[in-house]
């Protein structure tokens, strides 16, 4: 069994508007690797916001599991208590639906403790004639301020972007693949398909005697309209066609930018690339090429860079003018970056009963969401726990802020090991534009220590409509041997093919010989099926749902790889005449053709 671990555990005081009182939230997030998730797996619990077409388990051990009440008495992940006892709770529907924090349902537990609340209001809450919290205006204060507190948290943030980079990177299992493939190809064998008919292959036929060509089919064509006028030609296209752009330190990742139709490109004018907001450490090079431009993106870590700061968040947008077309056409990414999981722990600085500094630890520009969460500004110092802890601490933790409107309420949290959190909360009277000035200051006998920074008022995004056109029983199965190849064994690995691998190949085959038997090679990182999973991802499917597809893809296209062998093995010795074996370049077509329409056959039908 994996070993369950925490990776987040804090604490957090909030305080109920209309002088309800106070409460302490503890949210914990424990770990789990994730390849111990499978089709059949332990990741129990069905989201809120589940599809019909995802596939979940209906049963099995969450990591959570053993922390929460058996199931015939609930499975609630987010308890109220009063006195000790548990008075109220929530499910991780709350997770999903209210938080966003999907990927984190089964591994999140939140325990919010109301002793804090005034007597009145626990009393409003705990009416005799209930089993539950009475859901009145209380508990909608109380409802508010658990998610609003939670929903900014950036720990809580940055452990779901890491779920997510781990969810976007996912391989077919190979023992699945395998079981797939076995499965196919009896099938196949069963059904005894013809690769001829009439005269030329003995045996019934399921096409009229001597009808030569293939057979006819009807097929539906998929559709998805959009109201409005349409836009014209050209577009901008990027590639590989993630829906965000994931960055590790020092590592170094290459796109391309380039126009539908391709040969517009020629007719540019001005090709404007920026970040917003703009990162410093962002080291960006670009290349012109004939039908496009190549963007190179490397984050390039400082020396004394701040862990807290991650996950960092920006986004890339180019802008493009072609000749003849007034209109500019515009493209936009997300770009994450996220540190690296092997990353070598950074010796914290240690802890005195004299402290010399208190930092800012949060990246800026620090953005206050009108209407939105509490903003949690995170800081340092360099301080014991012990000197601001106990009811006659030698220091003391204070925040003030100078605001051109209304001064949000602000709360500081205890230190642990050095570090704390300033919460803000996005109070109604704050104009957009506003720039609030706080400062942080930690007093001690005869001294002051103290930090300041600037939050910018914003609102929030407005909706916007977005068009865009898209491309549209016989032999029993010979042994085969099933490998692997990502963007790093492009060099080393054979293809069969008439060149080296790249970007547009699902996969190859190559015949067998005296030594080995019929070797499959699957590429995981063709640009299209990595555009595939980001697409999967950006709707927030579950890894469950996300696993099953990957790995039905890669059945079917080792499927289809394994009966071009077959087809070309029976051509090499036909019945009768001479029969010319398609060229590797013609193969090489065909199994393009049939990964991009397997991908889009998924996307469509689901």
């Amino acid at each position: 069994m994996p070993s369950t671990m925490a990776r987040l555990d804090k604490s957090v005081d909030a305080t109920l508007g209309e002088g309800y009182g106070t409460v302490t939230i503890r949210v914990v997030v424990v770990d789990k690797a994730m390849s111990s998730l499978s089709a059949t797996g332990e990741a129990a619990g069905m989201p809120i916001d589940a599809e019909a077409f995802e596939t979940l388990p209906e049963s099995g051990k969450r990591p959570v599991a053993s922390f929460l009440e058996e199931s015939k008495r609930g499975k609630m992940c987010c308890v109220f208590l009063i006195n000790g006892q548990r008075q109220h709770g929530w499910d991780n529907q709350f997770i999903v639906r209210d938080l966003e924090l999907k990927y984190l349902r089964n591994r999140m537990v939140v325990v919010v403790d109301c002793d804090g609340l005034k007597p009145e209001t626990i009393a409003e809450l705990m009416q005799g004639s209930r089993s539950q919290f009475y859901e009145g205006n209380v508990y909608a204060a109380l409802e508010s301020r658990v998610v609003a507190t939670l929903k900014g948290d950036p720990d809580l943030h940055r452990l779901e972007e890491e779920a997510e980079d781990e969810i976007s990177s996912l391989r077919a299992g190979d023992e699945a693949v395998k079981a797939a493939l076995d499965q196919l190809i009896e099938d196949h064998h069963e059904t005894a398909a013809r690769l001829y008919h009439g005269h030329a292959q003995a045996g019934d036929s399921s096409r009229q005697e001597g009808t030569g060509g293939p057979l006819s089919q009807t097929t539906g064509i998929v559709r998805k309209s959009e109201a409005g006028p349409a836009a014209s030609e050209p577009v901008l296209r990027f590639s590989p066609d993630v829906a965000t752009i994931r960055l590790k330190p020092d590592e170094r990742r290459q796109f391309a930018i380039f126009s539908q139709p391709e040969p517009l490109w020629k007719n540019l004018e001005s090709h404007d690339v920026r970040f917003e907001p703009p990162l410093k450490e962002l080291e960006v090079t670009r290349k012109s090429q004939l039908l496009g431009e190549e963007i190179g993106l490397t984050f390039i870590e400082p020396k004394e860079f701040d862990d807290d700061a991650y996950p960092i968040e920006t986004s890339l947008r180019s802008t493009v003018v072609f000749k003849g077309y007034p209109e500019p056409r515009t493209l936009e990414r997300r770009v994450v970056i996220n540190p690296p999981k092997t990353r070598t722990h950074k010796p914290s600085a240690p802890l005195i009963d004299e402290p010399t500094f208190i930092k800012l630890s949060t990246r800026e520009p620090i953005r206050v969401l009108i209407g939105g969460p509490d903003v949690h500004v995170k800081l340092r110092w360099d301080g014991n726990d012990e000197l601001v802890s106990g009811s006659s601490p030698l220091w003391t933790m204070r925040a003030g802020c100078e605001s051109p409107s209304v001064e949000p309420p602000l709360y500081l949290t205890k230190p642990t090991d050095g570090r704390f959190e300033l919460l803000i909360q996005p109070v109604a009277g704050l104009n957009v534009g506003d720039r609030l000035e706080f400062e942080v200051e930690a007093v001690g006998p005869g001294r002051s220590l103290t930090t300041s920074f600037v939050a910018v008022v914003i609102e929030a995004p407005s909706p916007r409509r977005l068009a865009a056109k898209m491309p549209g029983g016989g032999q029993r199965r010979p042994p085969y041997d099933l490998r692997y190849v990502d963007r790093t064994d492009w060099v080393e690995k054979p293809c069969c093919w008439d060149g080296p691998w790249s970007e547009a190949d699902p996969g190859s085959f190559v015949p067998p010989n005296t030594t080995s038997p019929l070797t499959i090679f699957i590429n995981q990182d063709m640009d299209l099926l990595v555009s595939y999973r980001e697409r999967l991802l950006a709707k927030k499917l579950s890894e469950v749902t996300i696993t099953q597809r990957i790995t039905n893809y890669t059945a079917h296209v080792a499927f289809h790889l394994y009966q071009m062998y077959e087809n070309k093995k029976t051509i090499e010795s036909p019945p009768e005449g001479t029969v010319e074996v398609p060229p590797e370049g013609q193969m090489r077509d065909e199994i393009r053709r049939v990964a991009r329409t397997l991908l889009k056959l998924m996307e469509v039908t689901v």
